[in-house]
């Protein structure tokens, strides 16, 4: 049994604490030198689980399964981990189970592992056994490494999609914190609905194998090169996913 995962995060604080933080980050009266953990818990912390926090969890069970999302502004954080909780719990004793997506070893699980410690969602030893020592993972990112030199630069999940002939997503995973916070939830969806393709991207990976050298390093310069335009204010152009030659 197969599990598809991706998770969006945010800083750990209210509306209102995250937009007075940032008025005053940009009004210059918060700085990192006169209250550095405020600045880096609205600057970063979306990227780490101490001053993160979980905002959805999308899965999906079998390659050919319905996509499902657990929404923290439906419930609560708290709520979304445990329901997940327990879909690893139930289907991890299927034989051949492993947990499949982009950058989960560095990123998706050692955060759900941290919040849900957090949380009590369990013992430690158990939440430890489900998302770390029990658990057979391809990372798509890690699995890409040997056609990188080893290198994690330009691995994204973009540059993977788009080696890979997959559409590319329009716009940057850093917008979501802001349309959480504005309430924006419907954005957060799309966005979401536009990432995860993991079940095809694995279904092309074992039936075409994976892409050369050559192909993934056109990909790095295209998606780093469409970067660079979304962040001068073009934003990322429509694509149909394939590489130039």
């Amino acid at each position: 049994m197969d599990l598809f995962l991706d998770i969006e995060t945010a800083p750990d604080m209210t509306a209102s604490e995250y937009a007075d933080a940032d008025r005053r980050i940009e009004q210059g009266t918060l700085t990192r030198q006169s209250d550095p953990d405020t600045y880096w818990k609205v600057r970063k912390g979306a990227l780490n689980a101490v001053d993160g926090k979980v905002i959805l969890i999308a899965y999906q069970l079998g390659e050919h399964g319905p996509v499902r999302r657990l929404a923290e502004w439906e419930s609560d954080e708290r709520t979304i981990l445990t329901e997940f909780y327990g879909v690893l719990s139930r289907f991890q004793r299927i034989r051949g189970f492993r947990i499949i997506g982009h950058n989960l070893t560095r990123f998706d699980l050692p955060f759900l592992y941290t919040r849900m410690l957090r949380h009590n969602i369990d013992g430690e030893r158990e939440i430890y056994r489900r998302l770390v020592e029990g658990v057979v993972v391809c990372d798509t990112l890690q699995m890409h490494l040997p056609l990188n030199d080893y290198d994690i630069a330009g691995l994204r999940h973009d540059t993977l999609m788009y080696a890979h002939g997959l559409p590319v997503k329009e716009t940057s995973g850093g917008d979501e914190i802001q349309h959480y916070f504005d309430g924006e939830y419907g954005k957060i969806l799309e966005y979401s609905k536009r990432e995860f393709l993991y079940a095809e991207l694995f279904a092309r990976m074992k039936s075409r194998g994976m892409v050369s050298a050559e192909r993934l390093k056109g990909a790095i310069e295209e998606m780093q090169k469409r970067r660079q335009q979304y962040e001068g204010g073009g934003g990322l152009q429509d694509t149909d996913g394939r590489p130039t030659a």
